[in-house]
């Protein structure tokens, strides 16, 4: 029999104030943005789009693709998971991703906790562990390359290259320490140990697993850097893929632009995002970021936020059908599942 999962604590009710009070944040943000823009301009812009609106998401779909075989690639073992289930798995991880107030990592146990069925929990939780790391390196290097090359040729300004550094280093320091950790093997007991600080109490059980997780990402750091090279190399092209989602997007507004400026405007609105990620999904930071952007090359502040609302209606959109297909995942069978280090039973 199945073990019956604990009962969440009840939230305290001073995060759901602080929650709460961030969202109205946001919200009030993008309705600055948006008088500022225009509302009837911003709701003619998004009326020219019309049925085009379904070339973005075959774009982002293409992105969801090459994320995935970066995820695909980096498994190692007799057991593997099929690239068309590894989709299914991104994408209904990636709707949690983008429907809660955690941003970028609330979906990552559900990727575990659905891959745990195919290849056990300890490897499980590795891969999703070292794939969302790559995945990071990949949003790094796309980020700063088109921020700074952008700001340094677009905008010329000394100050405004200062600020987009300023904004980087902390990124950049964080994810240098989390690399750093898994290669040594105690990045997971490290955070365990930060989050003693919230009293947080573990099993020697949970433990063992723990250190089994360390074990696992530190020989994928030290072993074959083929896997890496790859799984790197297909999220960045899926990082890419976001500069040809703006240029997309201003062509279906009936305007031109570079492919470089649309680079720009791609990896500016993600470090914006980044720099406001206290506000649950980067509300009123995203589009704000395209806005300013498109200002600066020429386009508008209309035409910009007009591509930041879209993008994010877009991504919305494919979250709801993610989420729905998590809804509809069948439940795992009664069997126990395989334990860590065995192999599953024939069906």
């Amino acid at each position: 029999m199945l073990e019956r999962p604990k009962r969440k604590p009840p939230r305290s009710w001073k995060n759901i104030v602080v929650k709460t009070f961030l969202t109205l944040l946001g919200v009030a943000l993008l309705g600055v943005f948006l008088w500022g823009a225009g509302p009837a301009e911003v709701a003619k812009n998004i009326r020219t789009v019309g049925w085009g609106f379904f070339w973005l998401v075959a774009v982002a779909l293409t992105w969801r693709a090459c994320a995935t075989t970066g995820s695909w690639v980096l498994q190692a073992g007799e057991r593997r998971v099929s690239w068309g289930k590894m989709f299914l798995i991104r994408s209904a991880g990636e709707s949690v991703n983008m429907l809660s107030f955690f941003g970028n990592v609330a979906g990552e146990p559900i990727k575990a906790m659905l891959l745990k069925r195919d290849l056990g929990g300890a490897e499980a939780t590795g891969l999703v562990l070292l794939d969302k790391t790559v995945f990071f390196l990949a949003s790094m290097v796309f980020m700063v390359v088109g921020t700074l090359s952008g700001v340094w040729v677009l905008a010329d300004t000394t100050g405004l290259v200062i600020t987009t550094i300023a904004l980087i280093v902390p990124w950049l320091a964080a994810l240098s320490w989390i690399v750093w950790r898994q290669y040594k093997g105690d990045f997971v007991t490290q955070v365990m140990r930060i989050t003693r600080i919230f009293r947080v109490r573990l099993s020697d059980k949970t433990l063992g697993k723990l250190r089994r997780i360390d074990t696992i990402l530190a020989e994928a750091w030290r072993g074959k850097k083929s896997r890496f090279y790859l799984s790197f190399t297909a999220h960045l092209i899926g990082r890419l893929l976001r500069a040809v989602d703006v240029w997309v997007c201003v062509i279906l507004l009936g305007e031109e632009i570079h492919l470089f400026e649309a680079y720009f405007a791609a990896a500016s609105g993600m470090l914006s995002s980044a720099s406001f990620v206290f506000i649950p999904g980067s509300l009123g930071a995203f589009e704000g970021g395209h806005a300013f952007v498109f200002e600066a090359i020429g386009l508008g502040f209309s035409a910009g936020l007009t591509v930041g609302i879209l993008r994010r209606i877009r991504n919305y959109f494919i979250a709801a059908l993610g989420y729905l297909l998590l809804v509809l995942w069948p439940p795992a069978r009664e069997e126990a599942p395989p334990q860590d280090g065995e192999r599953p039973a024939a069906a």
